[in-house]
């Protein structure tokens, strides 16, 4: 399983800031880490800083570059293969990367529809409407628009060891991503939840 080859649930740990915690996801069977470069996130990192933990993942696991609203110079120095672009960049702004992309948005059925249509979009990350703040969105909803996507669909906003589970029957997501339900306090990941919530994806009996 990975982002290059989704298998049965594809399964990210965003906000990542130490190698540690890096190691941690892999070894419970995360296939992809988000490190934030967004501005004002409690989990941004400085580009030395996402280098420096994208250098050291183990492999099978892709480290992932988030960024909200930056200059695309600074997306393009990310030294993985795939980003996360979250703000108000456009098509022609995505067209530019050289790098594979998820497009992340709140769940929104005009977004959907947009970048479902985008060719360089490889997924499609649904949130809810503030990324990062714990907050849910509809799943049902997303559910009744499933079938007209074209571009897999991983589900973020409000995850945590305890929902995910029911996140996976419904909407039935290629992914799952999770940020602040790992979380002790906002940037401080928890190690027992990244392994709770690894081991209620991994092993939902």
């Amino acid at each position: 399983m990975s982002l290059d080859q989704p298998g049965d649930i594809l399964m990210k740990i965003c906000g990542i800031r130490t190698v540690e915690h890096a190691e941690l996801a892999a070894e419970h069977g995360a296939d992809a880490i988000g490190l934030v470069l967004a501005q004002g996130s409690p989990r941004r990192l400085t580009l030395e800083q996402a280098r420096a933990i994208h250098d050291a993942v183990p492999e099978g696991i892709e480290a992932v570059g988030v960024f909200r609203n930056n200059p695309i110079e600074q997306v393009m120095r990310f030294p993985g293969r795939w980003v996360q672009i979250h703000g108000d960049e456009d098509e022609q702004f995505i067209n530019r990367l050289d790098h594979r992309v998820i497009r992340g948005f709140g769940f929104d059925r005009e977004q959907l529809a947009r970048w479902d249509a985008c060719e360089k979009v490889e997924y499609l990350l649904v949130d809810s409407a503030e990324a990062g703040s714990g907050e849910g969105f509809d799943h049902e909803a997303l559910a009744d628009c499933m079938a007209d996507l074209s571009t897999p669909v991983i589900i973020a906003g409000g995850l945590h060891p305890g929902n995910v589970r029911e996140a996976l029957r419904c909407p039935r997501p290629t992914g799952v991503d999770v940020s602040s339900g790992v979380e002790s306090e906002p940037g401080t990941k928890e190690p027992a939840l990244i392994r709770a919530f690894c081991k209620a994806v991994r092993d939902p009996d």
